[in-house]
């Protein structure tokens, strides 16, 4: 997490002439709740044209919530934000780490392909058989670092009823097949939370009423 820091910090400096990211420091084996790392950055001050810069240092540690301080959310106090260090003689701009993390998503043209392999799908067909030609054909994600979501389906034995799924709580694709055809679901967010129905092949088949808000 303290590397997403180091990103942001990067992001909202990389303009600036008077602060610098000068270094970031993880902390391995953090719990929640417990500062993940420390940034260390480089404050210059040029009071004058004709006076010496004024040149400084400092650290923040921090935690899930943003930066840590000994009182929780004494954001307003700088000495508990900002811990005056040493500057280190060969203290310069560093670049913040580059994010290699794959970013799921729900490709364009997802929603209309599994319409079309749902409606075309023969009564036989398995759970099984549906994911795979879905993953055959699908779109392939065009943004830096991106992939598809795992896509899942089930399908009711007797009735042939399918239900479809790929996505997380904030990007979920849900698709059924019953005796009324094929239909794309608009489920609230709440319900696809962790915790709650998810985004899952199992939330397609749940009765209309549990797929309405809560609110």
């Amino acid at each position: 997490m303290i590397d997403d820091y180091a990103r942001w910090a990067d992001t909202d400096t990389e303009k600036s002439t008077v602060v610098e990211l000068i270094g970031y420091e993880p902390y391995p084996g953090a719990i929640h709740g417990e500062p993940v790392g420390a940034l260390q950055f480089r404050a210059t001050m040029q009071p004058t044209p004709n006076e010496e810069p004024y040149v400084a240092c400092f650290e923040s540690q921090f935690d899930f919530w943003g930066v840590a301080t000994e009182e929780p959310g004494e954001w307003s106090d700088d000495t508990a934000v900002a811990h005056d260090i040493a500057c280190p003689p060969d203290a310069k701009r560093i670049p913040a780490p580059v994010d290699t993390r794959l970013v799921d998503v729900v490709p364009d043209g997802a929603e209309a392909l599994v319409v079309e392999v749902l409606t075309n799908a023969p009564s036989a067909a398995s759970a099984d058989d549906i994911v795979a030609e879905i993953v055959k054909r699908m779109p392939q994600p065009t943004g830096e670092r991106e992939v598809a979501f795992d896509p899942e389906a089930t399908v009711v034995d007797g009735d042939g009823d399918i239900g479809f799924a790929m996505g997380d709580g904030d990007d979920c694709l849900l698709v059924k097949r019953d005796v009324d055809g094929v239909q794309v679901l608009q489920v609230p967010k709440i319900l696809l939370q962790p915790g709650e129905l998810g985004c899952a092949a199992g939330t397609a088949l749940q009765p209309g009423d549990q797929l309405r808000s809560p609110h």
